[in-house]
């Protein structure tokens, strides 16, 4: 990527990292979220972005109606792009649910933990000791 933003100056940037504020405000500009980041699995379908994950790391996961599974090929690229910039996709990403943002995560995982039996556990024993013989 950063040999072709070199060769290419007026139609790609390198940047190493945006953070985070930076990477969502990115794509909330963008049209199409492309790759095979967790982030166009995760974030992309809050933002109402069309996301064409290219290949199998993110298989098995949970998806979002706006995510578009391709193979690593050029013409099943393009044809996904095609897909995400058609009329009837467009629209649906005005309603797309987003599975990873259902809303008061927070909450919810405290309450999971709060259930956790966590008796018997630990493999290994731990000892309190007296302050006073460490020295």
């Amino acid at each position: 990527a950063q040999s072709y933003c070199l060769k290419n100056p007026k139609k790609a940037i390198f940047v190493m990292s945006l953070g985070q504020l930076r990477y969502l405000s990115a794509i909330k500009h963008a049209d199409i979220v492309l790759g095979n980041s967790s982030s166009g699995i995760s974030e992309a379908p809050s933002l109402k972005k069309a996301t064409i994950n290219i290949g199998n790391r993110q298989k098995g996961r949970i998806k979002a109606a706006s995510i578009i599974d391709t193979k690593c090929d050029k013409s099943k690229i393009l044809k996904a792009i095609k897909k995400a910039y058609s009329k009837d996709f467009q629209a649906k990403l005005k309603s797309v649910k987003n599975p990873y943002d259902s809303g008061f995560a927070s909450k919810k995982i405290i309450k999971v933990l709060e259930n956790i039996k966590l008796n018997g556990i630990l493999k290994k024993k731990f000892y309190d000791l007296d302050a006073k013989c460490i020295k």
